[in-house]
């Protein structure tokens, strides 16, 4: 379904220090994709079963409370209002991630929240490669924007590019797993003793995997400019080998928008279907 949308190719060889993707629009997405893209962004934060499970047999205003009120994130100010935004992109990073790169995203992050109007700590996305073994780890940082300004984080006053790469690279010099040892407890509780030990050797095995590292960034088309990517070229090495992917979508806000109304009214379609 996203192909019908999107394309990846990747760009010229023009950088020393990363490799680049760009991601862009074929066509504006249909009535189709953005229901595709609705129903995922839902099932993102819960399993469509689990709302049909607590919700079938209510009324349809209390799984609409509950979508509104747990679930997804509130416009009630600009700092939800970014949470939102950044959800989205995580969302279609992942699938992004899944159809043109056919790797396997395990944690759907969201999903595990205790606030919807706020952020999910950690790495943001964590892929590795199909197949019985694991061999290669993909780590990244996606950010969704859409203006590009200048950004004054912890007294740095840089590119969103500059900021992105600075919290990889603090992630990625961690001593730690997270996600794979949340992956681990989170199979160990379900029995599921074959996937609890593969992700719990990441953790304790961490420097026999392949690792690589990506900057994810989606970014309103007409507000894009070069001066990112060149920010970022000049950087001392820190991340190896890293690639940066570039999504450029026309109506990124409005998108964002529309997609989590949709995603209401998936979820209300599937656990009340019409006959």
């Amino acid at each position: 379904m996203i192909d019908q949308w999107l394309s990846s190719y990747p760009s010229s060889p023009l950088h020393k220090l990363y490799a680049q993707v760009n991601v862009v629009e074929i066509v504006d997405p249909s009535e189709n994709v953005k229901d595709y893209l609705g129903k995922e962004l839902v099932d993102s934060y819960r399993q469509l079963d689990f709302l049909k499970f607590h919700y079938e047999s209510l009324p349809e205003a209390d799984l609409r409370n509950y979508l509104k009120t747990y679930t997804l994130p509130p416009d009630h100010n600009q700092i939800t209002k970014n949470v939102r935004q950044g959800d989205f992109g995580e969302v279609l990073a992942h699938l992004i991630v899944s159809f043109f790169e056919n790797r396997a995203v395990p944690l759907k992050k969201m999903r595990w929240k205790f606030n919807a109007g706020r952020s999910v700590f950690s790495t943001d996305m964590l892929a590795h490669n199909h197949g019985p073994a694991i061999t290669d780890l993909y780590y990244y940082e996606i950010k969704s924007r859409l203006n590009i300004k200048k950004e004054s984080i912890n007294g740095l006053n840089a590119f969103v590019t500059i900021h992105a790469h600075n919290s990889l690279l603090k992630d990625a010099n961690q001593p730690n797993e997270g996600i794979a040892d949340f992956l681990s407890r989170y199979y160990f509780e379900k029995e599921d003793f074959a996937q609890a030990t593969k992700y719990h050797d990441i953790v304790n095995n961490p420097t026999k995997y392949n690792k690589s590292y990506e900057l994810f960034f989606i970014i309103e088309t007409p507000k894009y400019i070069d001066d990112i990517l060149d920010d970022l070229e000049v950087l001392p090495p820190g991340l190896n080998p890293l690639r940066v992917t570039i999504v450029l979508i026309k109506n990124l806000g409005r998108l964002i928008v529309e997609v989590q109304n949709r995603a209401i009214e998936q979820a209300v379609d599937y656990v009340y279907p019409k006959p």
